[in-house]
């Protein structure tokens, strides 16, 4: 935490300036107290995101398109064999790559590749479906996110706490200085965020150690705010 305290007094400047004929001094700016503090929130995941990459590639466009196709079937039969609705998958990121032999200059194939994600709220599916997943040998499971739903209302209580901070500590600056603290003058929010991200890679997928049970909980996310705050002190009533 840094702490700053600015306290001037210009009445006796004032007077004596005026007795002698010249212009008074600018009026002196407000005395401030200015603090810094990070507020946290931390809470368990509520949401995993599963990441699946289909890519079909072949010297034929057609091919490697039906060979795209048929991996997607792969993902939407191992879904609707784990109780998973085959659209709760949102696919997108659709690209055609032609694959160029530079040294030679020509066109050898083409490469088509699919994202998707699958949101899952309930973490006791979580585990049979990478198992099953490694079990199948599907080499387009691509990784596991854990993320907070409503992120907005994790950040605001970060925020919350770091002010509750700030005020905490110009208060007890103001008090120290036998000096009233008055109300913001101004603050500046900073937010992050971190988690834990267990990723699935690819052919790992089949050497994997047994997927999470139902017991499986994923670490805390710790959202942060750097809250840096002004507040006026000296001048008013004070706040309680």
């Amino acid at each position: 935490m840094r702490s700053t305290l600015a306290v001037a007094v210009w009445a006796a400047l004032g007077a004596a300036a005026l007795g002698q004929g010249m212009a008074p001094p600018h009026p002196a700016p407000a005395p401030t107290v200015e603090v810094s503090a990070t507020g946290t929130f931390q809470s368990a995941p509520d949401t995993a995101v599963v990441q699946f990459e289909i890519s079909g590639k072949n010297a034929q466009m057609k091919a490697a398109y039906a060979d795209a196709q048929r991996q997607a079937e792969q993902v939407r039969t191992l879904l609707r064999q784990q109780g998973f609705a085959p659209e709760a998958a949102h696919w997108s990121s659709y690209r055609t790559q032609p694959d160029w032999d530079y040294k030679q200059n020509r066109l050898v194939g083409y490469t088509v590749t699919v994202s998707a994600t699958l949101e899952v709220s309930d973490f006791a599916k979580l585990g049979p479906l990478l198992d099953a997943a490694g079990s199948e040998g599907l080499t387009s499971l691509r990784g596991v996110n854990f993320e907070l739903k409503n992120m907005d209302a994790a950040k605001s209580a970060a925020i919350a706490d770091g002010y509750r901070q700030v005020r905490q500590e110009a208060g007890a600056l103001a008090r120290a200085a036998g000096v009233p603290l008055d109300g913001l003058v101004r603050a500046t929010v900073d937010v992050s965020s971190g988690g834990i991200r267990p990723m699935v890679m690819g052919a790992m997928v089949r050497s994997m150690p047994p997927a999470p049970t139902e017991e499986f909980t994923p670490q805390e996310i710790t959202v942060s705010a750097r809250v840096s705050a002004t507040f006026a002190v000296g001048r008013g009533r004070g706040e309680p």
